[in-house]
């Protein structure tokens, strides 16, 4: 068995195995099941409209490749691809709109790309990676901050406020128009990671 983090203070150990775990547990889960492409986890955003928040979540998304160092966390990197086509607000006409030329234009960009890499463990409850996101065609760089929500579930979360203007989705609008959407909207990140299968090493 490798012994992740080995000579490590502890929670260095603690918050590289949840990443670990968030980066190999939930595909080992999903190939387990014969659903390579399901979701390892939910990805949601929020956006504002002057008639109230409007929210949604992208079903399908996936991790596809992942290198976790355990002696080295900053040098760990994860990669996620996202089906843009799988945008669900509950609303097929927003939907619809949302996937279309005036926003994601999904038909042009059918997916967005995350990287995460330079990954820096807090302490035992938190760490925080640079994220590089590719979004309709544009690239831009932040920093996310992960939280072990919930240990005994295994539940780990982040969010982030992007602008849509940075990545050319959809113009700002008229003011006066009550079904403009702000320029800010929160993508909030959310990770059930699955307990190992009885045996495993």
């Amino acid at each position: 068995m490798i012994d992740l983090g080995a000579g490590m203070p502890a929670y260095r150990r603690i918050g590289l195995c949840v990443l670990a775990a968030v980066a190999f547990g939930v595909l080992a889960r999903a190939v387990a099941l014969g659903v390579p492409d399901a979701a390892p986890g939910v990805i949601r955003f929020r956006g504002h409209l002057p008639l109230g928040d409007s929210e949604g979540e992208f079903r399908r998304w996936e991790i596809t490749r992942a290198r976790i160092d355990d002696q080295h966390p900053d040098c760990s990197e994860v990669d996620v691809s996202i089906d843009l086509a799988s945008l669900d607000t509950g609303n097929s006409m927003r939907d619809r709109h949302l996937k279309g030329p005036d926003f994601l234009d999904v038909e042009h960009y059918p997916t967005a790309t995350v990287k995460l890499d330079t990954v820096l463990v807090e302490d035992a409850d938190h760490f925080s990676a640079r994220v590089q996101l590719e979004l309709h065609g544009h690239t831009r760089d932040l920093v996310m901050h992960f939280f072990i929500a919930d240990r005994a579930a295994r539940r780990v979360t982040s969010d982030a406020v992007l602008k849509r203007t940075d990545f050319d989705v959809g113009g700002l609008g008229s003011f006066l128009n009550p079904l403009r959407v702000d320029d800010e909207v929160r993508i909030i990140v959310e990770v059930f990671v699955p307990l190992p299968a009885s045996g495993a090493a």
